[in-house]
């Protein structure tokens, strides 16, 4: 907000006009705290009349009058006259900084957080789609990580899907690359399936998480940004949040969803976890010290409740149809890998020749590249699971009643 105690040079053959500006302002100032804002509107209004775009203070004139209609919209919805305060947030909403602080960022943001502030008044006031408008307005202005709390949350109350220019203002729907985009649990043949749609596509490699290691992989919109433009192959864990869905939306990924029999991904993962995997585990200095059963349990009791916070997610994404995605099965991928890459890339509209298909998933399992593809046997955890533990593991099922869990094998 602009006070007296704020210096600005101005022309000295506009001394006069200023001097009725500067008494407006002061007037305008005092309104505000005394939360008049009526009066405190009438007078930014009055003194930003007396001023050009390119006028020193227009800008200021335009944030002080936009804190004016602010606390106005606050108190007419406080009063419940809340069509009086649609009128005005159209109004607000129409506000651009086209002077010259237009280039000075600190302004930008301080313009932007007034409407990020406006969009929470709204949302306390079940305004669900302002809410979202001012949210938009906000990071039009001034794209802040900060500001995006917000909209996250205004999109999902809203109920609307993201759009690129939430998420990227460097990028046009024109210049987005295409991305296939494996979301998938961990031992579910990923990485080979990701090897061969590399090859066949000729389609960039993308890690889209800010780091791996403890962290999930969620997708981190800087990488995202960074590599929107190119054509990619994507593989991570990770869960169907909303700020993913949202991201997804907004970068037009639609994804592979890959799971796999949930006692046959435990025994996976007790060979991979002892094979060195728990080094970047939260209880790697323990790991090595347990015996096979209780690194069983270890994993039931903290790896595998994730597996089923997986399928639920995306099962909701699917069912409130917020993502147009396709569901995949390891055990599908290894009973005819062929096909299963078919029709994974029908699903993203792409082609290859059955025999290339074919010739170069033979050479992929030849290389072993780094595919981390284990024995690819179905049924191994069955039988190398106790009933018990098998039990323990049903049992998480119960915490979801509204998901089928028969893509874990349950």
């Amino acid at each position: 907000m602009l006070n007296h105690n704020q210096g600005i040079a101005i022309d000295q053959s506009a001394s006069s006009v200023y001097s009725i500006v500067q008494q407006e302002v002061d007037l305008g100032t005092s309104a505000l705290v005394r939360s008049d804002a009526e009066m405190a509107i009438t007078f930014f209004q009055s003194a930003l009349q007396k001023l050009r775009a390119g006028d020193a203070f227009h800008d200021h004139l335009l944030h002080n009058l936009l804190l004016g209609y602010k606390l106005q919209i606050q108190q007419k919805l406080d009063n419940g006259e809340h069509d009086a305060a649609l009128l005005t947030l159209d109004k607000v909403l129409q506000f651009k900084i086209d002077g010259l602080m237009a280039g000075d960022v600190e302004f930008r943001k301080r313009f932007a957080g007034v409407f990020d502030g406006l969009g929470l008044v709204f949302s306390r006031h079940g305004k669900v789609d302002e809410s979202l408008q001012c949210c938009r307005k906000a990071i039009a202005i001034y794209p802040s990580s900060g500001f995006r709390i917000n909209l996250e949350n205004a999109l999902r109350a809203a109920g609307q899907t993201a759009v690129l220019s939430d998420f990227a203002t460097s990028h046009t729907s024109e210049e987005i690359g295409r991305h296939i985009f494996i979301a998938c649990v961990p031992k579910s043949g990923s990485t080979f399936l990701k090897n061969i749609l590399l090859s066949l596509s000729g389609y960039r490699d993308a890690f889209m998480v800010y780091t791996p290691g403890q962290f999930e992989q969620d997708l981190y919109l800087p990488v995202l940004d960074s590599v929107a433009g190119l054509d990619t192959v994507t593989q991570q864990h990770c869960r169907a949040s909303d700020t993913n869905v949202q991201m997804m939306q907004a970068f037009g990924i639609k994804p592979v969803v890959l799971v796999r029999n949930i006692f046959d991904c435990v025994v996976s993962l007790l060979d991979f976890y002892n094979g060195g995997a728990f080094a970047n585990s939260f209880f790697r200095e323990d790991y090595r010290s347990l015996d096979e059963e209780t690194r069983i349990d270890l994993l039931i009791d903290h790896l595998v409740p994730w597996y089923f916070e997986f399928v639920a997610s995306w099962s909701l994404v699917e069912k409130q149809r917020r993502l147009h995605l396709m569901w995949l099965n390891y055990e599908d991928l290894i009973r005819d890998k062929p096909k299963t890459v078919v029709d994974v890339l029908g699903f993203y509209g792409l082609a290859a020749p059955s025999r290339g298909i074919a010739q170069r998933i033979d050479e992929i399992e030849v290389e072993k590249r780094g595919t981390r593809f284990n024995k690819g046997i179905a049924g191994r955890g069955a039988l190398r699971l106790s009933q018990e533990q098998k039990l323990r593991i049903e049992r998480y099922a119960r915490y979801y009643p509204a998901t089928d869990f028969a893509r874990l094998g349950l």
